[in-house]
């Protein structure tokens, strides 16, 4: 055991590390985010879809149905198995909790998204806001094939998003399968006290920018765990994304409706992936990113394990404080999908933007990753205080 404060030019730790394990602290100083807070209480009432008449038969339109029984909130909406077509965006008022059984799909019908306000699934208010949302259980599927996201020149309209949250207090997203999104799988923004737990990634038809949990600006006090991809090079961007500048990006369809801010308090954990394209990213150049917790995480990535890149914005940014990496076990994974993306021999860990306070432990590649790739790069054209413990081969 060793510990070594040095200062040193960030340019200096270009292809460091190699195949280790190792504690890195740069402005040590992490705090523990807080817990997200559950759900609100399920309302006694209780309304099935099929007695509004939803069919499930996989062919009829089930969407008035299925919103006839949501309309109002203070209530519990069941949804029982079978295969429900919609063609419309499903509305959820406060106070509402949405129960599919777990052989229940919701399939966007087939050239359905035509509009900026298409989703699957989203709150009414995302003005004025809403409060206490529950959705549990069931398949959503954006059926890609026969949805793609809009052109630039066309905006306002379809994101290719699947399930969209703005400005919602208590939200809680459980038990859900996402299957073949055009876009992000959930995207948020202005959202607190929030769970969002046991989420599935169906990506079997491939798309560029497929996140699975996408969190633009104003987001705090949540908690992200047991993401798990389900098909292979799933997910193809970043399984979780905490990107509190992209909503500035104004041009990017996939952007529209999203704003920055703050991103704080937010714990991420339990990350599960054969062959991700990005498990972490991490994306500040003014606005504020602190007291975030990401452990748990296995499998392989094609890109990046932790990306902290400065993406489209010049050199010398970022604020982000108080971030904490723990038990990362990875290893890097050949890109034969991505070859456009032009691969190279990216690292695991990318840092090109100012980080306060920032933690590495426990963060191993096995001996049989036999990618050339470096496991840390730290490039952020900033004098950096670094501290190494503990570094040793796997």
């Amino acid at each position: 055991m060793w510990s070594l404060p040095l200062e040193v030019k960030s340019h200096f730790l270009r292809s460091f590390f190699g195949f280790c394990a190792a504690v890195l602290c740069l402005f040590v100083g992490c705090q523990t985010p807080s817990t997200a807070a559950e759900s609100g209480p399920i309302s006694a009432l209780t309304v099935n879809v099929r007695e509004m008449g939803a069919k499930g038969d996989g062919a009829t339109d089930d969407t008035s149905a299925i919103q006839k029984a949501l309309d109002g909130g203070n209530r519990t909406v069941v949804i029982p198995a079978g295969k429900y077509m919609i063609s419309a965006a499903l509305l959820l008022d406060s106070h509402t909790s949405l129960l599919l059984d777990e052989k229940a799909v919701i399939r966007l019908a087939d050239h359905s998204g035509n509009d900026v306000n298409l989703f699957l699934l989203t709150n009414r208010d995302r003005k004025q806001g809403n409060q206490d949302i529950t959705v549990e259980g069931g398949t959503w599927d954006g059926n890609n094939e026969h949805n793609v996201r809009g052109l630039p020149e066309e905006m306002p309209c379809y994101t290719g998003v699947a399930l969209n949250f703005i400005q919602v207090q208590r939200l809680t997203l459980r038990n859900l399968t996402i299957r073949n999104p055009d876009a992000y799988a959930i995207r948020a923004c202005h959202i607190e006290d929030f769970v969002i737990e046991h989420i599935g990634f169906d990506f079997s038809v491939l798309r560029m920018n497929q996140d699975g949990v996408h969190l633009d600006g104003f987001c705090q006090r949540g908690t992200i765990r047991h993401l798990t991809a389900l098909s292979p090079f799933a997910t193809n961007d970043d399984m979780v994304a905490l990107n509190a500048d992209d909503g500035s990006a104004k041009e990017y369809v996939i952007q529209q409706d999203m704003v920055p801010g703050p991103i704080r308090d937010i714990t991420v954990e339990h990350l599960r992936a054969k062959s991700a394209f990005t498990f972490v990213r991490l994306l500040s150049h003014q606005e504020l990113i602190e007291n975030v917790t990401v452990r748990d995480v296995e499998g392989g990535c094609r890109f990046y394990a932790v990306n902290m890149d400065r993406w489209r914005f010049p050199e010398g940014g970022g604020n982000i404080h108080n971030v904490t990496f723990r038990d990362f076990r990875i290893r890097k994974m050949p890109d034969d999908f991505s070859q456009q993306r032009s691969p190279g021999l990216r690292p695991l860990i990318h840092i090109q933007t100012a980080v306060k306070g920032l933690e590495m432990e426990n963060f191993i590649r096995p001996s049989s990753d036999e990618a050339n790739a470096p496991t840390l790069v730290l490039d952020n054209g900033q004098q950096n205080q670094v501290r190494l413990e503990r570094v040793m081969n796997s």
